[in-house]
């Protein structure tokens, strides 16, 4: 490459894009998914507030016997509360709740691999929104399984999981097909933010919902948001460039030019012994665990922290466990068109991004958590800590999240669904060991919850080592087209590509 070419070659990209990118075909297609994971992770949060109407809280003796002043907070330490009258009909103690809130994931982990394998083969448009239309008409028969038995409460969240299972396998699948390279990290962190803007409006709606409306309505309001959505979904998304029937014929080009043309990829048998010998793979499996852990011990048990510790009302623990999640969206965001400009001005490599972006995500976390289990009742420290743990999360979106369409785009949805099988496992065990850890017939204490906290900040960073040893922006072996090795040689390829191209425009 002579020198200067990275200036030239930039300039001529910013030629040959489409002018009115945030109208462009991969615009909307962006905006479809963040409201398509919204309305996924609104369904898959409710509960998690829900739940706090839906139990009959017992207060426990002030005389806690075994406990002492630090152990637990006095109920006057927040804001006034209205959990008297929370007077859920269904006797749940916290094992059964536990089980209840994990249950979601017992049918998620089976359909990981399923979700990228028939996305790959058959298209990843209707696997898509299947998933987040069948969860959210199954949302709507939730009150009645509650009220028939805990177990068919339970079955109906297990079919909710079975059904989300491919959400995150099929959108890689389309992501490596909307996603030019050097836009990868903004639009992988800008919809899968979708994911935490449902969960922050979940947690602020539920509550107020439940409130003023029943518990009832939570899953009512939701279950319909989901089925509105899928009617855009089916008009407006397509699998590729190639499918969609009002893209500009420039923008098809840049697309399908900057990502370069995969059929006869596609069309090869799966590499199998290349995924399962693939330390960077494994560094992704890990890394989805060890993410999880943290992430949904927080999703799941924030509410009833805030609740049963804090002493917050119904309506106030909705906000404050939102309040995070809205942090996580901005920063996701951030963090991805933060990567991506480092990426093009070649500051840092593919592989320096992923595994810095993953390592810091992960490192603030796990510190917080470490302060969070001895500040005890310091209701605003608490918050604060809470929503630093969760917000600083987000800079992963720009680590692993997206690593999987660096290592392989033409089977992104096959390796997310990979990882995403062992990222499952958290959402299914976790909700399950605190139930554990913090079962106590004389109810919940802040020891308790401290080691809960100690668990997950352990498990984020041993989990952030081994990916920021492991990982890699290198096209794997059985991806490499051309004789290109890694994701930087592939942005090279991509811009002689452009000066080579440049008279097509």
């Amino acid at each position: 490459m002579e020198t200067g070419h990275w200036e030239i070659s930039s300039q001529l990209a910013d030629e040959v894009r489409p002018k009115t990118p945030w109208i462009s075909s991969r615009s909307m297609f962006c905006v479809l998914s963040f409201l398509g994971f919204f309305n996924a992770y609104s369904l898959r949060v409710n509960l998690s507030v829900a739940i706090v109407a839906m139990v009959n809280v017992t207060v426990a003796p002030s005389d806690a016997g075994n406990t002492t002043a630090i152990d637990v907070c006095p109920s006057g330490n927040s804001t006034p509360s209205h959990s008297p009258t929370n007077n859920g009909g269904f006797d749940w103690d916290s094992n059964i709740q536990g089980v209840i809130l994990g249950s979601f994931f017992y049918g998620y982990i089976c359909t990981q691999f399923f979700g990228g394998w028939v996305s790959q083969r058959y298209g990843a448009k209707h696997p898509f929104g299947y998933a987040v239309l069948v969860s959210g008409a199954l949302a709507l028969l939730i009150p009645v399984a509650a009220k028939w038995h805990y177990g068919a409460l339970i079955a109906v969240r297990v079919l909710q999981g079975l059904f989300q299972g491919v959400c995150y396998p099929s959108m890689h699948t389309m992501m490596g097909k909307w996603a030019p390279p050097l836009e990868r990290s903004r639009m992988v962190s800008f919809t899968y933010a979708g994911s935490q803007i449902g969960t922050v409006a979940s947690l602020l709606l539920s509550g107020v919902l439940a409130e003023h409306l029943g518990w009832e309505s939570v899953f009512y309001f939701f279950g319909t948001s989901s089925i509105l959505w899928y009617i855009f979904w089916l008009c407006f998304a397509f699998d590729s460039p190639n499918n969609h029937p009002r893209i500009t014929e420039d923008e098809r080009l840049y697309i399908i030019h900057a990502i370069g043309a995969r059929s006869e990829v596609e069309e090869a048998p799966l590499p199998w012994r290349g995924f399962f010998t693939s330390l960077p793979v494994w560094a992704l499996c890990v890394a989805n665990f060890g993410h999880n852990w943290g992430f949904y011990t927080l999703l799941t048990n924030i509410p009833t922290y805030l609740s049963k510790i804090l002493h917050f009302s119904l309506e106030t623990n909705g906000f404050f466990s939102a309040l995070p999640y809205l942090v996580s969206a901005i920063i996701m965001i951030v963090s991805g068109f933060a990567a991506d400009s480092l990426r093009e001005r070649r500051i840092l490599s593919t592989t320096s991004v992923r595994r810095v972006f993953q390592f810091v995500g992960q490192l603030l976390p796990s510190v917080c958590l470490v302060m969070l289990g001895y500040i005890g009742c310091n209701l605003y420290v608490a918050v604060t800590l809470l929503t630093l743990a969760v917000g600083l999360d987000g800079i992963t979106a720009a680590g692993y999240q997206v690593n999987h369409v660096d290592i392989s785009p033409s089977h992104a949805g096959i390796l997310l669904g990979i990882s995403n099988t062992f990222g499952t496992i958290p959402g299914m065990v976790g909700p399950y060991v605190v139930g554990q850890l913090t079962k106590d017939p004389l109810g919940e204490t802040i020891p308790q919850w401290r080691l809960v906290f100690f668990i997950s900040a352990a498990i984020y960073m041993v989990t952030a080592i081994f990916f920021g040893v492991f990982a890699s922006g290198e096209l794997a072996a059985w991806e490499t087209p051309r004789g290109k090795t890694t994701a930087d040689d592939r942005a090279e390829e991509d811009d002689e590509r452009l000066l080579t191209d440049h008279d097509l425009y």
